[in-house]
């Protein structure tokens, strides 16, 4: 498995709760420092605008909370590089440069993926 070591915050948005415990895992074993999961959109938003995060990997659609366009959009503007979860391959036009794993994932496909954002020419124009 890639090593996440070079990162030590990470948000992670997702309301099903086995499957951010796995993710939460998954990103630990990979090396990952301090891990933040919510589940929902607000709280997203007000942990993006409040902390600083080097990574996060956040589900397009959190049941009753809503589509987390927002939250990317936020993710964006602040230069944390993101990957996107879904079980659909329906990304609005404006997040399709953004790396998708699909549900399921394995956990080598969600660290490959994230291990690409943050270490894209994108991440490093941003710093």
């Amino acid at each position: 498995m890639t090593d996440l070591a070079h990162i030590h915050r990470i948000l992670v948005v997702e309301d099903d709760g086995l499957i951010a415990l796995d993710i939460e895992t998954t990103l630990q074993d990979a090396g990952v420092g301090e891990v933040t999961s919510l589940a929902t959109v607000e709280d997203a938003l007000r942990a993006v605008a409040e902390s600083s995060f080097e990574a996060a990997v956040v589900d397009l659609h959190l049941g009753r909370s809503g589509w987390t366009y927002d939250v990317a959009a936020r993710l964006r503007e602040k230069g944390v590089p993101f990957v996107l979860s879904s079980g659909t391959l329906e990304v609005a036009e404006g997040f399709r440069d953004v790396p998708l794993v699909m549900k399921p994932f394995s956990a080598d496909q969600l660290v490959t993926a994230l291990a690409k954002s943050t270490s894209s020419p994108t991440k490093a124009a941003a710093e």
